[in-house]
């Protein structure tokens, strides 16, 4: 019988053969990516984010049962995928608009859908429906949001002076007969306030006319005029076959996870955005009404700029609230017109939290007001107005993995 000695050494044998393999291995990939390095000075290839990704992938591929180089493929997939969206973005506009749309617009037309109407007639009438709406609107009332705005971008200047003579003519003398010193107030008022005022407005109108500007820039590409209906259309008339093919590219195993997730982020999602939208709107027209009624000027913008803000949680209520009595304050009799502004939108703003909101939007997203305005902060920090809308729905979802995660860890 053969020695345990024996025996030992000839299994040990394959063992060292494998291990002298793997560093050959090791050996020529160190080498090969060493010869890609020059490989990519020399004919500057590396300027390519597509041939660098190509070769890391093809690089990577074979070794992706590692852990390690199965998180290198991932970032290298992500970071990538980002910078052709950055580089794209421009194209995908009218893309993202008709894709919203149809988001939005997908309820009414399975709703005439489920009154055996082909979807495809179902989604043409929606999209009429629409369209007129947009063209009537297009055609009556932004020229005169646009027309009242150019007003008070015109009258900012007088209405800071007419602020300093009601300072110095009804405010000071009120004050000092309630025997309140008024030198510090009346030189603060007089010097601080309105070049701060007149910032801040300036700021926020220079943003509002950079938005009508690009709102213009848009409406005046008569290719996206054309294409966003036609995407819309074909978004609407597919819409469930896209959203089967979207569940499908997950992994069996992973699949019915996927689609409980898919399910609660479109249940958040629709309710949020289709019943925000229609808060705003309402919010809109009755600051508009109430305004137009107690003879504030501008009541039309003032209520087109309400509803854009309502989206936003706090501060839309604060800029606008702040907006409306600063013009009210110059409407001809501030004694009446500021109190009943004020009232005005505070008014709105209980009915809507406490009566349209619930009814509307089926209930609160359940974020902490601390968390909320942090949120905010932020997106606005890194996306500008934009981030401000997308805050709130973005914030929740992120908040809803956090959740998950945390169940799962317990």
């Amino acid at each position: 019988m053969p020695a345990v000695s024996d025996i030992q050494e000839f299994k040990s044998m394959p063992e060292q053969h494998e291990n002298t393999v793997r560093t050959h291995e090791v050996i020529i990939s160190v080498t090969a990516l060493v010869l890609f390095g020059v490989l990519f000075t020399v004919t500057e290839l590396f300027k390519s984010p597509f041939i660098v990704f190509a070769v890391l992938i093809f690089v990577l591929y074979p070794f992706r049962r590692s852990k390690l180089i199965k998180i290198l493929i991932s970032l290298s997939v992500i970071i990538f995928l980002l910078w052709l969206l950055h580089t794209i973005s421009q194209l995908l506009i009218p893309f993202v608009i008709a894709f919203l749309l149809a988001y939005i617009l997908n309820p009414l037309v399975e709703k005439l859908s489920t009154k055996n109407m082909p979807r495809s007639i179902a989604s043409i009438l929606i999209i009429l429906g629409f369209l007129a709406i947009i063209v009537t609107a297009s055609i009556f009332i932004m020229p005169i949001i646009i027309a009242q705005f150019s007003d008070i971008l015109k009258t900012l200047p007088q209405i800071f002076t007419d602020f300093q003579i009601w300072v110095n003519t009804i405010l000071i003398p009120k004050l000092n007969s309630l025997g309140i010193p008024t030198q510090d107030i009346q030189a603060k008022l007089a010097n601080e306030l309105p070049s701060r005022l007149e910032l801040i407005f300036g700021g926020l109108l220079g943003g509002l006319a950079g938005i009508f500007s690009g709102l213009s820039v848009i409406l005046s590409q008569l290719i996206n005029i054309i294409l966003i209906p036609f995407l819309t259309f074909y978004l609407l008339k597919d819409f469930d076959d896209i959203k089967g093919l979207v569940i499908k590219l997950f992994p069996e195993n992973n699949k019915k996870k996927a689609v409980e997730y898919f399910h609660k982020i479109d249940s958040l999602l629709g309710r949020y955005f289709r019943g925000a939208l229609t808060v705003a709107l309402i919010n809109g027209t009755l600051v508009t009404i109430f305004l137009s009624l107690i003879g504030v000027k501008y009541s039309i913008f003032l209520g087109a700029f309400s509803g854009l803000l309502d989206l936003i949680p706090y501060f839309g209520l604060l800029i606008g609230l702040c907006f409306g009595i600063t013009v009210a304050l110059f409407s001809g009799d501030p004694g009446i017109q500021v109190p009943l502004t004020f009232l005005t939108y505070i008014g709105l703003n209980i009915l809507e939290t406490s009566f349209l909101a619930p009814k509307i939007i089926g209930g609160k997203i359940g974020l902490h007001p601390a968390l909320l305005i942090l949120s905010l902060l932020v997106f606005s920090y890194f996306f500008g107005f934009i981030g401000l809308l997308i805050a709130l729905p973005t914030m929740s979802i992120i908040i809803m993995f956090v959740k998950e995660w945390l169940d799962k860890r317990q």
